[in-house]
């Protein structure tokens, strides 16, 4: 549709068709006050606070043709009454005035009624000095209230919508901004309005109150202070706040977020506009999980283990110790019995120096899991095919097909499913295959709910009907083990694949069809999908190869990994197959099941743990970690591994460090530092650096590997940059990805902004000045895909009825969400079945069951669900209080489940 030219306050302005006269007006720089409209919201017009007059060009009835005075302008008819202009879309030739007397009136007016019950609790209201009533009254409002303060409505204050958001309704101006976003951004209608009149109110529908994962963001869109974080409450005045940026890492998603701080202390967590990202909004995981910063368990001195006992010693002597200890154990054994993990919330920088050190001392035994039976290797379908660089979710909408498969977004990465579910809002497909139900399934275009032990059917379908429709690769068609797929699809009928999946040769021809003609095509994929089998997620990825898009901006494929850094850690080559940029390496070392393995074999000696914890989980780890010769642990807390350690070194967490982290679609971002480290903690490549420093000045320099090849000069780091600098230079795909580029990469802002918008929309400023990120570039354009078509889909140990999920949990047994509000949100261990089983045995959610599998048992509280298919047990085995790994023979375990009489 062609632009719109129209007149506003006497300034022309040229806006696209469609614009509302709000949205018309910022752009000349004209305010137009607001408090129920927001950007991200539909327009209501609740308020009233947008009146204005408006008027358009006078047509003949006639001749249909513009009427126009003596000097051939157009003559404007103005409408007779004022018009909100947040739901009055502008046309050509409109006059708008904003600032006429009846205009002001009107304004003036609403004010007045808005503030005739408002408390006057400026002085002790969170909101005070972001506020926009505070605003708006002072810009337009009346200077005195003709209203008897004792005619003032009253309610009980505070009301707990939940544990995180409190209410006073007596600030409340029901502009139903928190209602329209639980309802039209997040899905979650939880919220709703009750009574009429004076009484009319906000109130929580759910149960329990305010049930979303996203109920933080309506008190940053509340124009009042109506709505506030328990988390924030009264602990500071928003003046005194300095905004710090960091990227959030509990999640792959790598939202931008502001810590405010006040006196290097954490007073609240706040969004940062990135419209590629987290646009303007974060999950309470996100908002809320941040405490552990401050926790009193965190470590501040460097311990090392005397007599049986960690005692504290300074940071000379323990790095000392650690450099002799590493130095003896490789001059006896070799490089090779040395082994390192470190955890995905660790940054890039971190990552890389890790791996180096480790293979620098002769050892490829580096991984970044815990390990157990329900492993899996390092995902690299997920950076091969990654979407292309200009990949933007929030602009996808018509012509678009998603295609999701295996995965819970909103449990494994929370902001997903509001960008996925944005995207069939604005007109995209959107389908959802998977074993059970999930949140996003409720916007999902298509929902496939593919049988057990047929996901894999379901997939190698779609494949035979995309080359049955002529689809071909010529970069898939050239990789190893391709011609044995297509001669295995040769040989299969489509039919007998739809009936193995339960769907209809039909339904998979069609869906094949979609996601090729789309103009644009996105796979996703989470843990249910990776548990499957390499084979699963090899078939998306030549499905993907087929769309012929790979590479582009807004195709390829997202995989959904554990942890904040999953993507960072596969890509600086903390794995034992790989280096950095996915480069073979000619010897493969022990992934961690190997390593635990052979610690207890002898064969591994000494055992190097950055930001991971195995022993809190793992059986077989903290046996490893008791036979091993020494063990090393650099972390936040003295956690359950650190009881085995030798020498305990304290790290610095996201918000004492500097750093860059790769999220799920390869965007690399630079988090800031916002307060001092607690105590004498320090950021873990600064830490991994002094150890390599300290090994250089060891005397012992020969063993079985010859002389270790650490030097000072090739450890002389200064700051995170110069480790990001040789990133750049030395790991493949990451060449210019320096903190300086990243720093210059725009403000992440889609509204347009030339003057303050958080003084018209929400009081919040969600400025971003760090910059938005590098995507790196699809490495199947770079001749460097070397995908290998040799996985299978798991099978199952036996013929035990059920299968056994393991569910993946926001609100888990997550050591990070310490001291937050969300603990009280964190359920104790429960096994999920469905109401079909449950019947079978009489069983009642809170009755006891015995899980039973060809590893062990389990006996755990029961939870019937009356959606879940029958056949599947979910287990959320990231809660302190499942041990999975009592009972896991794999990804993919079959169970029989037992009730357990009380006697």
């Amino acid at each position: 549709m062609p632009d719109v030219t129209l007149t506003i306050d006497g300034v022309q302005v040229t806006v696209p068709a469609g614009t509302n006269i709000v949205d018309a007006a910022r752009q000349a720089g004209i305010a137009i006050p607001v408090f129920c409209y927001h950007p991200r919201l539909k327009p209501v017009g609740m308020c009233r606070m947008c009146l204005v007059q408006v008027g358009t060009p006078k047509v003949d009835p006639a001749t249909r043709q513009p009427v126009v005075d003596s000097n051939g302008q157009p003559v404007i008819a103005m409408m007779p009454k004022l018009q909100t202009a947040c739901t009055t879309p502008v046309s050509p030739g409109m006059v708008v005035k904003t600032t006429t007397e009846e205009v002001k009136f009107a304004q003036r007016g609403i004010l007045e009624f808005l503030l005739t019950s408002h408390p006057l609790d400026c002085p002790v209201c969170d909101k005070g000095g972001e506020c926009p009533l505070q605003n708006l009254t002072m810009g337009w409002g009346p200077a005195v209230s003709r209203f008897d303060y004792n005619d003032k409505v009253h309610f009980e204050k505070p009301v707990k919508l939940g544990d995180l958001i409190y209410l006073d309704r007596e600030r409340c101006i029901l502009c139903g901004r928190c209602v329209r976003f639980q309802d039209e951004i997040a899905d979650d209608p939880v919220l709703g309005f009750d009574n009429r009149g004076r009484n009319w109110m906000i109130i929580s529908k759910s149960d329990p109150p305010f049930n979303s994962k996203f109920s933080g963001n309506t008190t940053d869109i509340c124009p009042v202070g109506a709505l506030t974080s328990s988390d924030f409450r009264f602990k500071a005045r928003v003046w005194e706040l300095q905004s710090k940026p960091v990227v959030c890492t509990l999640c792959p998603v790598g939202c931008n977020l502001s810590l405010d701080m006040r006196h290097d202390r954490l007073m609240r967590v706040m969004p940062r506009e990135n419209a590629a990202v987290n646009d303007i909004w974060i999950c309470d995981k996100g908002r809320y999980g941040h405490r552990f910063i401050e926790s009193p368990d965190r470590l501040t001195t460097p311990l090392v283990r005397r007599n049986g006992t960690l005692v504290p010693v300074s940071w000379d002597e323990a790095l000392e110790f650690v450099a002799d200890q590493l130095t003896i154990i490789r001059v006896r054994h070799g490089g090779q019995v040395l082994a390192g993990l470190a955890g995905p919330q660790l940054s890039n920088e971190d990552l890389y120096l890790f791996q180096k050190l480790l293979r620098e001392l002769g050892s490829e035994n580096i991984d970044t899991g815990i390990g157990g039976p329900a492993a899996l290797p390092p995902d690299e379908i997920g950076g091969w095919l990654a979407p292309g660089p200009a990949t933007d979710l929030s602009q996808l909408g018509a012509g678009t097909m998603v295609l999701v498969v295996g995965a819970d977004p909103e449990e494994e990465a929370p902001l997903y499913m509001l960008r996925l579910r944005g995207i069939a809002q604005r007109g995209g497909t959107l389908v959802v295959a998977s074993l059970r139900p999930t949140k996003l399934e409720c916007s999902a275009s298509r929902v496939v709910r593919y049988a057990p032990e047929g996901e894999l059917a379901f997939v190698q379908g779609l494949l035979k009907a995309a080359l049955a429709q002529g689809a071909h690769s010529p970069q898939l068609e050239r990789l190893p083990g391709w011609n044995e797929v297509r001669s295995m699809l040769d040989r299969v009928s489509l039919g007998d694949l739809a009936a193995a999946c339960n769907l209809t040769g039909d339904e998979l021809t069609q869906l094949a069809k979609d996601f090729l003609d789309a103009g644009q095509s996105l796979i996703v994929y989470g843990w249910e999908a990776r548990s499957a089998g390499a084979a699963l997620t090899e078939m998306l990825a030549a499905l993907m190869l087929l769309s012929g898009r790979v590479g582009r901006a807004n195709n390829g494929i997202i995989a959904l990994l554990p942890g904040g850094n999953s993507r960072g850690a596969i890509e600086m080559g903390v794995r034992p197959d790989a280096g950095p940029g996915y480069t073979p390496r000619k010897q493969r070392g022990l992934d961690a099941n190997g390593i635990w393995n052979a610690a207890q074999e002898g064969k591994v000696r000494a055992i190097w743990l950055a930001g991971i914890d195995p022993a809190a989980k793992l059986p077989a780890a903290r046996a490893a970690l008791e036979a091993a010769e020494f063990v090393v642990v650099q972390d936040l807390f003295l956690t359950a591994s650190a009881e085995f350690a030798d020498v305990v070194l304290p790290a610095a967490s996201v918000a004492e460090r500097e750093g860059t982290y790769t999220n799920a679609e390869r965007r690399v971002q630079r988090s800031r530092q916002a307060c001092a480290p607690v105590g004498e903690a320090r950021p873990d490549w600064q830490i991994v650096a002094a150890v390599a420093q300290a090994l250089a000045m060891v005397p012992i320099g020969g063993g079985r590997n010859g002389p270790i090849p650490v030097t000072t000069e090739s450890w002389s780091y200064i700051v995170a940059a110069d480790v990001a600098d040789e990133i750049a230079a030395q790991v493949p795909g990451y060449t210019g990805v320096t903190h300086a580029a990243l720093a210059a990469t725009g403000t992440g802002g889609a509204w347009g902004r030339q003057f303050d918008d958080a003084f018209y929309y929400d009081g919040t400023s969600y400025t971003n000045t760090e910059g938005v990120g590098l995507v790196l570039p699809a490495l199947v354009g770079k001749g460097q895909l070397h995908l290998t078509f040799t996985g299978a889909v798991t099978r199952f140990a036996d013929d035990r009825p059920l299968l056994l999920l393991e569910q993946v949990l926001a609100y888990d047994g997550d050591r990070h969400l310490r001291g937050s509000k969300l603990q009280s949100l964190i359920p104790t261990g429960y096994a999920a079945i469905s109401s079909v089983d449950a019947a079978k045995l009489n069983l009642h959610s809170g009755d006891r069951v015995r899980l039973i599998s060809a590893a062990g048992e389990l006996v755990i509280p029961a939870r019937v669900l009356a959606d879940l298919p029958a056949g599947i047990v979910l287990l959320p085995a990231g809660l302190v209080d499942v041990m999975a790994a009592d009972i896991e023979t794999g990804p993919r375990t079959r169970v029989s489940l037992a009730k357990v009489v009380m006697k």
